[in-house]
């Protein structure tokens, strides 16, 4: 008796969609750019789709990377199919009439005891369906699916799913869900005749039975479960690892306590090493024409047809008026066919490709709409110079009416049968070009660009400077890296007398000023490039040696964030040749040597976390080139920000703890962590970690909330207590009280 597994439909994860690209002929075909196979740094999985059936519109095979073909099951006769039911299984199966609502090119599913009662299922599959769920014409769909469903799970735990397609990690949801529920469908989800999406998703390489039991042309049994070889990790099994306790009572524990998230215990594990399995090797390799267009010719039509099947196969092209002819085979790409035959009069309506090496043999019959007139475009050039784009082309139709696409209002001139555009005033000239004709036909060309080059960027000089005014003898540093343009050369110079420049970089980009004498002095840059020369100028004042200096330790900062960086900022010191900072040594927290760069202008710390406001004092120092000292202070306080508990409670029905409160600081880096304050024997309490969490803001407001279920013994409250949150940052709630429910 045939066992039916029927794989129901599921959400979708991702789409593949497909575009009109250009065939080799030039005609539109409809196309997607095809994914790489799933595995191995994309070696590995689909590797290709086969010709459509016209029986049915969907690929007779998919191929793997094995090179294993496989055929769509559609026989409710036959006992090692699984597939969708038919409105009548007594009469035979026709499109889309009596067509089953799903079929597979592969399945493969495994079960597992789970314990209590439950159970895990994980299916894989190549399946064929269509987007509205009922069998119609140009709904066809295909998508690589992998289901896994597990019931009487921990809620919210973690569980790490090990299966022959990969390693997947899920939470056990609640409430109507109930565990583990997600189905991955990835390909060719848009019904538009193309299925090469599909080569993307996951369940390939094909599983097969190990050992040589399978039936003669088939993976395997579907009614029978067995072990299975294929998989692309070596993983040829299905497991579930989690929580300690999970599986308790399931007959298929795993035997290696080193697995799931107990290191001693069992019942956190399950697997199964048997499949159910699907899958029919492909005997016809098919044939799908891809490409028709003609070219009138005397009173006939010459035609120019090409069709996609498996290398070396015998394809011929038949139809009324034309002798059967067979297609030559592309050298440079095996299973790319071409056959050049000529109709007196239209081409004819049955006209078809038949692969012979089939048994029976495919057809594949042309629709006379797949037709479009032989379009040629003789020349595409656009000058530069006059910016002007002139494109001609003509068609194997005399009747046929050109539009070059992207300039439909420029009206063409047509002469001898080649139709021309100009294009006037165009700045930016296109690639390429396409040309389109009523009759269906088309053509791609790409532009020659003729005329002379642009004229290049002027450059700009600019300069840099770190200080404008300055005693004698200090120097200063000036670049001229902000100029643009394409930069032949930089010179400096300094006026008026009583100054230097000195080159620092070899390119001459940066110099450093220095003056013997007090005065008003202007630094001037000329860059050059291929066209032309820029200045620049930069004033510097420089006064006595006997200026005092003047420390600027910056503003004071209030309210800082614990763990954030704080950088302190001298450079609004006058004449400081150096800088020294020092950290009062009466500061409660010491920085120490986390204080960096202690000797430049912008020193910087890290904040460290307190649950109290710390305050940081420092003193800057500066010395003059005669060295002068002076100094100021600036002062850091810190806001560890508050952390409150608006509600707490712990219901020992389902074991669970849920707190929630608000936080100043909205930030991932801000961790929430809720404490229980456990009482401990002989009185008092202690503080026993329960778990974190993290703030987000909703609606203008930080606040974050923690839950947990079916906590381990030792968070089990008896009676109703007290509960303490920190934050990363430092806030405390302290002995807040909880309610037991």
């Amino acid at each position: 008796m045939k066992i039916f597994r029927r794989l129901p439909k599921g959400r979708t994860f991702t789409v593949g969609v497909a575009t009109l690209t250009l065939a080799a002929s030039g005609a539109l075909v409809a196309s997607a750019v095809t994914p790489p196979p799933a595995h191995l740094n994309n070696t590995v999985g689909l590797k290709q789709v086969g010709p459509i059936d016209e029986a049915n519109g969907f690929p007779i095979w998919y191929k793997d990377t094995n090179n294993v073909k496989l055929e769509l099951c559609t026989d409710p006769g036959d006992p090692y199919c699984i597939m969708g039911e038919v409105p009548n299984p007594g009469q035979p199966v026709s499109f889309p009439d009596n067509f089953p609502d799903e079929a597979f090119w592969a399945t493969a599913e495994s079960s597992i005891d789970a314990g209590g009662g439950d159970s895990a299922l994980l299916v894989t599959a190549v399946e064929a369906a269509f987007a509205n769920e009922l069998p119609a014409e140009g709904d066809q769909i295909s998508f690589g699916r992998i289901r896994i469903r597990a019931g009487g799970l921990v809620d919210n735990a973690e569980y790490k799913i090990t299966h022959p397609f990969g390693v997947d990690t899920e939470i056990a949801e609640v409430g109507a869900v109930k565990g583990v529920n997600v189905t991955e469908d990835i390909g060719s989800l848009t019904p538009d005749g193309v299925f090469d999406q599909t080569l993307g998703s996951r369940p390939a390489p094909f599983l097969k039975w190990t050992g040589t039991d399978a039936p003669a042309g088939y993976l395997g049994d579907p009614t029978v479960d067995h072990t299975v070889t294929g998989s692309p990790f070596g993983t040829n099994f299905f497991r579930i690892e989690g929580p300690a306790g999970s599986f308790t009572g399931s007959t298929q524990l795993c035997a290696d306590p080193a697995l799931g998230n107990s290191p001693t215990a069992t019942d956190d594990c399950i697997q199964s090493n048997e499949f159910a399995v699907q899958g029919k090797i492909a005997t016809r390799m098919g044939v799908q024409a891809t490409t028709a267009y003609y070219a009138e010719s005397g009173a006939g039509h010459m035609m120019d047809l090409f069709a996609k099947s498996e290398p070396g196969q015998n394809l011929v092209v038949k139809g009324t008026g034309i002798a059967q002819t067979k297609m030559r085979e592309d050298a440079s790409q095996p299973g790319r066919y071409y056959v050049r035959v000529f109709a007196e009069g239209a081409p004819p309506a049955d006209l078809s490709v038949t692969n012979l090496t089939d048994t029976p043999d495919t057809v594949d019959h042309i629709e006379l709409s797949m037709f479009g007139d032989k379009v040629h475009i003789g020349s595409a050039v656009y000058s530069n110079d006059a910016r002007t784009l002139t494109v001609s082309a003509q068609s194997g139709d005399s009747a046929a009416v050109l539009k070059l696409d992207g300039f439909e209002n420029v009206e063409p001139t047509v002469a001898n049968g080649v139709t021309t555009w100009t294009v006037p005033a165009l700045d930016v000239p296109p690639a390429d070009v396409l040309v389109t004709s009523d009759k269906g036909g088309v053509d791609t060309e790409d532009v020659v660009i003729t005329g002379a080059e642009d004229a290049s960027v002027g450059v700009v000089a600019a300069i840099q400077g770190d200080l404008s005014q300055v005693q004698i003898g200090q120097t200063v540093t000036l670049d001229g890296l902000a100029s643009t343009g394409t930069i032949t050369g930089y010179a400096w110079s300094v006026s008026p007398a009583g100054a230097t420049v000195t080159k620092v970089a070899t390119d001459g980009s940066s110099v450093t000023f220095k003056a013997s004498a007090a005065g008003d002095y202007i630094v001037k840059l000329i860059v050059t490039g291929k066209n032309n020369t820029s200045t620049a100028t930069y004033p510097i004042e420089v006064l006595s040696g006997n200026a005092e200096p003047v420390a600027n330790a910056g503003p004071d900062q209030a309210g800082v964030i614990p763990t954030s960086t704080v950088t302190l900022d001298g450079t609004a010191s006058k004449f400081a040749s150096s800088y020294s900072w020092t950290q009062d040594p009466t500061d409660k927290v010491q920085l120490g040597l986390n204080l960096k760069n202690a000797t430049s202008a912008n020193p910087t710390f890290v904040v460290p976390a307190s649950s109290a406001p710390l305050t940081f004092n420092f003193t800057l120092t500066i010395k003059d080139v005669n060295g002068t000292a002076s100094t100021d202070t600036v002062q850091v306080v810190t806001d560890p920000g508050i952390v409150t508990v608006t509600s707490a409670f712990y219901k020992r029905g389902d074991l669970q703890w849920r707190v929630a409160g608000d936080a100043k600081y909205c930030s991932a880096n801000n961790l929430v962590s809720v404490y229980w304050n456990k009482p401990v024997t002989g009185g008092g309490t202690t503080p026993v970690l329960v778990g974190t969490t993290t703030p987000t803001l909703t609606l203008g407001v930080c606040s974050w909330e923690f839950r947990v279920k079916n906590v381990v013994a030792n968070l089990r409250p008896t009676a109703a207590g007290t509960i303490t949150v920190r934050s990363a940052y430092g806030g405390e709630a302290l002995e807040r009280p909880f309610q037991f429910l």
